[in-house]
């Protein structure tokens, strides 16, 4: 008897455990893949990119502190997102993507920034249906960081400012050729 007790006990208390980490994870994560393309001019024609974007939003869920301790709690609704975005980018007539980007940045909001290249600079593109469009007349400033890492400042229409940290920006050697 005294064993199945100990089970028991074991078990409940391993339930509770898990119940407790579980109450504790206050993050949503949320993957996406979608394919884009948009049209640059690269001075001699107008060339149309083919994209794939991966997008990895982790929310950080926040809750109302009227209703801590309640089993029903309201979420706030701004809470900021980090979101990780891979760009893959097919500029040529082979199936093989030519570039790859790999960003990170945090917002409040759901608007979708993305960072292409245009004649060997990134630039920030919006979703426009299934292209995507060309921010014109914008400042991106840029910092180098310590690590290698470069972070690009863009400032939306709301006047905020974002960092778009690059953790990944490489290119095939050819396409690297072909640029120079």
């Amino acid at each position: 008897m005294k064993i199945r007790t100990m089970y028991t006990t074991i078990a409940v208390l391993l339930f509770m455990t898990v119940t407790v980490m579980a109450q504790e994870n206050n993050q949503e994560v949320l993957d996406t893949k979608i394919s884009k393309s948009y049209t640059i001019n690269d001075g001699k024609k107008l060339v149309r990119n083919s994209v794939e974007i991966t997008t990895k939003r982790l929310n950080t869920i926040e809750h109302s502190k009227d209703d801590a301790g309640k089993i029903d709690q309201d979420r706030i609704v701004d809470s900021v997102s980090t979101i990780v975005k891979t760009v893959q980018i097919d500029n040529d007539e082979d199936d093989a993507f030519d570039e790859k980007i790999v960003f990170s940045y945090e917002s409040k909001t759901p608007e979708d920034f993305i960072l292409v290249s245009k004649n060997n600079e990134l630039v920030v593109a919006m979703n426009e249906g299934e292209n995507l469009k060309i921010v014109e007349n914008i400042n991106l400033k840029s910092k180098e960081l310590l690590n290698d890492k470069t972070t690009y400042i863009f400032t939306n229409e709301r006047g905020e400012n974002l960092e778009f940290l690059v953790q990944e920006y490489s290119r095939t050697s050819e396409t690297a050729m072909l640029k120079n």
